[in-house]
């Protein structure tokens, strides 16, 4: 079992947004992660969510506590996000042979960035570099999955998630989104679009 707390913000918008093509474009020399599918219990909360990583032949069963919400936060004049903390609880995962029910199906396909922080600096590190404490930035292009494979109308989410000692996190975050968000100083996003996968999808749980 492992434990771990970090502090994230993060966006949902959907594809056919005009600031879609933006960010995809922003992130497409990101790191990328090969495809995955990831079920979620469906427990409409915005509190609390539990993650079957990979979906079938998953490894690992997560569950993610919120911790408290810190509201609004600025980290430019036009960005404005819902910070969160929350306490990650993951262990080994059996995959229960449910036939889906009670879960949602969800596809992503990730590009991530990461930052760390040092001395009280952050700057962006390669891929495959370990960085002890600082942020992950990521675009995911997310899709529901129905129990016959359709999909709805996929989402763009970007998030920033900061790692590390937990007396830095407030620090890893702030550092690590002013910086991505000083290469868009125009970029718009308001915290009417800002929350966690577990508000968002229990706002979609009758999409398809």
């Amino acid at each position: 079992m492992i434990i771990g707390e970090s502090i994230e913000v993060r966006w949902f918008l959907p594809a056919d947004d005009a600031r879609a093509q933006r960010l995809t474009s922003w992130f497409a020399h990101a790191s990328s992660e090969p495809p995955r599918t990831d079920r979620y219990l469906r427990l409409q909360r915005a509190d609390l969510g539990v993650k079957e990583r990979g979906a079938s032949g998953a490894t690992s069963l997560e569950t993610k506590f919120r911790v408290c919400a810190f509201g609004p936060t600025h980290f430019s004049p036009t960005i404005l996000g819902e910070l969160e903390r929350w306490t990650k609880v993951a262990h080994g995962s059996t995959d229960a042979d449910d036939g889906g029910r009670g879960w949602t199906i969800l596809r992503k396909e990730r590009r991530v960035r990461v930052f760390e922080l040092v001395g009280g600096r952050v700057a962006e590190v390669t891929h495959g570099t370990h960085a002890r404490a600082g942020g992950a930035v990521e675009l995911t292009r997310v899709e529901l999955v129905d129990g016959d494979g359709r999909a709805a109308p996929a989402a763009l989410t970007l998030g920033i998630e900061a790692f590390g000692p937990p007396e830095t996190l407030l620090e890893a975050l702030y550092g690590a989104g002013r910086a991505v968000f000083a290469e868009q100083p125009d970029l718009r996003l308001e915290a009417a679009a800002s929350k966690g996968y577990p508000a968002w999808l229990a706002e979609r749980s009758t999409a398809i």
